[in-house]
């Protein structure tokens, strides 16, 4: 295979980024992300140094090599500049009308050839098992049902995943969608993406995808022809 024939994710200059990249920010990659505690650890490293110290956050990875983006807005990336983009539980944290709009950019950005990757919390899982519970109990006498486990399933979706923000603890991240094969796929293909399809943990066209891949939940994957 000649270089001029090579896939653009092997490419030694290729673009690849990391949307939404928490602490994992390996080199070769852009690694981008809006939240507070980046904001904070880039552009004011002090006061977070400071508050680390105190114990008051965590450390962080996030430094000044970090990219602070407003994934809502335009990518600021040229038509059709970008070889691959990574996204690690990031789309269930937008809006769907915005997590829209960001498929859409990360289409019009990639080159032809180029591959987005998502990789989200899976809704049916997560009702699949409150339906295991509710039909574990269900099966017991009316005397001997407890209904504490599902409490603390459906506690555990608006409390802490999508209604309360908790400031030192989520720096108030929230979950604003919930995925299913179905819903993700569709909104890979209604941005134009062909070849979508759900793919295992680390099997994709990225073939870094190691690096910046750290969870097994609801992975798709489209590319732009």
């Amino acid at each position: 295979m000649t270089a001029d024939q090579q896939s653009p994710t092997r490419s030694v200059d290729s673009l690849k980024l990391n949307l939404g990249c928490g602490p994992v920010q390996p080199e070769g990659w852009i690694n981008v992300d809006g939240s507070m505690r980046a904001k904070l650890a880039s552009r004011l490293s002090p006061i977070d140094s400071l508050l680390t110290k105190l114990r008051i956050f965590p450390p962080t990875e996030f430094n000044r090599k970090t990219r602070i983006l407003d994934l809502r807005k335009r990518l600021p990336f040229d038509d059709n500049s970008v070889d691959a983009i990574y996204a690690g539980e990031l789309w269930e944290h937008f809006e769907i009308g915005d997590a829209r709009r960001l498929t859409h950019e990360c289409y019009r950005v990639l080159k032809t050839g180029g591959v987005l990757r998502v990789c989200v919390p899976d809704g049916v899982e997560f009702w699949r098992t409150y339906l295991e519970k509710f039909d574990l109990e269900m099966g017991k006498s009316r005397q001997m049902r407890d209904s504490t486990e599902l409490a603390n399933h459906v506690g555990m979706y608006f409390r802490d995943i999508c209604t309360r923000r908790i400031w030192f603890g989520s720096l108030g991240h929230v979950h604003k969608w919930q995925y299913d094969e179905l819903q993700l796929i569709d909104l890979f293909e209604s941005a134009g993406f062909s070849s979508v399809g759900r793919r295992r943990f680390h099997e994709s066209q990225i073939e870094d995808v190691a690096s910046v891949e750290r969870s097994d939940f609801l992975i798709v994957e489209g590319l732009k022809q």
